[in-house]
């Protein structure tokens, strides 16, 4: 059964090129993938399916090994649903729909692979497949600096890959038994503390790239905003939470007592890329740099709850992959409607949104709901998930967790900013008078707002399938702590 979700996604986007030539019938088409996998994903919550563990290339150690548990199968159905709107957020003119839909599918099938895997270098394959379609969305299809930013991004990728192709040699090569590198000899590999502390700090810097975190963001901004908005949604919604997700494989089930030495400095780098983020996005006067900077200052947050590893941190850290996806592709969409339909991106030239004769006012609406649950206003998902994190870290690391809570409430100070701004205020009369959206722009984000809502008030959507997971990863971090609390 699990083979149906990368089966689906390779197969239609192998066809693609040849069973069609009109861009409509290409999308629809497309979608059927993520669709399908994302029925699937649904499906699988219920009834999770056997693992699979195929020979593939034994010599190396190399085995197709895919299963889901409580922290992949939340990730995988995000997956899903993020390229499922993507694709309906594509314009029906989409330039070169043969090679941009295979593409999208491209990273899907990355992504999705990388989320089942249960095998180290099945998931660095997996981890790079990922690299080449992204680079290529953003430079054929961005804006004008696409050139730099999509060079910008391969480079900090591919740096990214070839550290965590290194580490997870290096676990081979520590095993006694040989290159083995089934998750759960990994999981039982007898480690000193000193081979787990360096072996970190490759996991740190390797992941950290690709979240990213302060000072390894430097892709990040530029590359959010010049890509295009469906590309955009799926490198902030879910290509960064495979940085989150390989820390907890590789960081925390994998090397528990290197965690625990540097889950101090991890602690401090979080609360500090949530205050830098937070600050950067107050400063910004681009609407889409300004949401760019804001998802760095939340993965500060996750960061954070990884660090402390207590069981509501990690089940905030669960929830916060869920919700940010949610709300940051929220954010991405609406913000570049508004700039297809004033053909500005400028929070200087924009005001006057929610004016009903001449503005935007139902996407400015949906802006609204997408800025308070990026707040963390309670009600919605951003709540649920900033409350499991501060109130889970709380114990072991108060003092980032206090700079994260002022970072929270600086997001609070960009969000009302940006929408005073941008939705209040008098028209320009020279400009006002924009076209409105169609429902058929609308429907991703009010897909996108309603599961903010819903999650917002029924959290147990996003916290209950994870917990037993989560469960054990803290139990083993706090008997690993407790020789350091005795006197």
């Amino acid at each position: 059964m699990l083979s149906i979700l990368l089966i689906l996604p390779l197969l239609i986007g192998v066809l693609l090129p040849i069973v069609s030539t009109d861009g409509a019938q290409i999308r629809k088409i497309a979608l059927a993938a993520p669709l399908i996998q994302l029925m699937f994903s649904l499906w699988f919550y219920k009834n999770l399916p056997d693992s699979i563990d195929l020979s593939w290339i034994p010599q190396i150690g190399l085995k197709f090994e895919l299963g889901l548990d409580g922290i992949s199968l939340p990730v995988v159905l995000l997956t899903a649903l993020l390229t499922c709107l993507s694709i309906v957020a594509t314009p029906a003119d989409q330039s070169r729909p043969r090679l941009f839909f295979p593409l999208v599918l491209s990273v899907n099938l990355g992504l999705v692979t990388a989320f089942l895997a249960q095998n180290g270098l099945l998931f660095v394959l997996a981890y790079e497949l990922i690299l080449i379609p992204t680079t290529l969305l953003v430079a054929i299809w961005g804006d004008k600096e696409r050139a730099g930013a999509a060079t910008r991004f391969l480079i900090y990728g591919a740096l990214s890959g070839v550290v965590l192709l290194a580490v997870v040699f290096s676990f081979g090569w520590l095993n006694p038994s040989g290159l083995i590198f089934s998750y759960n000899s990994l999981r039982d590999l007898n480690l000193s503390s000193g081979q787990q502390r360096w072996l970190l700090g490759g996991v740190l810097l390797a992941f950290g790239l690709k979240l990213p975190v302060f000072p390894l963001h430097g892709w990040q901004p530029r590359t959010y905003s010049q890509s295009p908005i469906p590309v955009v949604m799926l490198l902030s919604g879910a290509v960064s939470k495979m940085g989150a997700y390989g820390l907890i494989r590789f960081g925390l089930e994998f090397l528990p007592d290197g965690w625990l030495f540097w889950s101090g400095w991890i602690a401090a780098l979080g609360a500090f890329s949530a205050i830098y983020g937070a600050l950067n996005a107050i400063a910004q006067t681009d609407i889409r740099k300004l949401v760019a900077y804001s998802s760095l200052g939340h993965m500060g947050l996750l960061v954070l709850a990884l660090a402390a590893a207590t069981p509501l941190s990690l089940q905030g850290v669960v929830v916060q992959m869920l919700a940010h996806g949610l709300i940051i592709a929220l954010l991405f969409y609406l913000v570049g409607l508004i700039e297809i339909k004033t053909k500005s991106r400028n929070i200087s030239e924009l005001s006057g949104l929610l004016n009903p004769q001449r503005g935007l006012p139902f996407t400015a609406s949906l802006l609204l709901i997408g800025l308070m649950a990026a707040a963390g206003v309670p009600g919605l998902a951003g709540f649920v998930a900033e409350l499991l994190i501060f109130e889970g870290s709380w114990t072991r690391f108060p003092w980032p967790t206090l700079f994260c809570l002022i970072a929270s409430g600086l997001t609070a100070v960009y969000a009302v900013r940006l929408f005073n701004r941008v939705c209040f205020g008098r028209l320009d009369q020279s400009k006002a008078k924009w076209p409105s959206t169609s429902w058929r722009e609308r429907i991703p984000a009010v897909i996108l707002s309603l599961l903010v809502i819903v999650t917002g008030i029924w959290p147990s959507i996003l916290t209950g399938f994870s917990e037993s997971e989560t469960s054990v990863i803290a139990k083993t971090q706090f008997q690993l702590l407790q020789p350091e609390l005795k006197p």
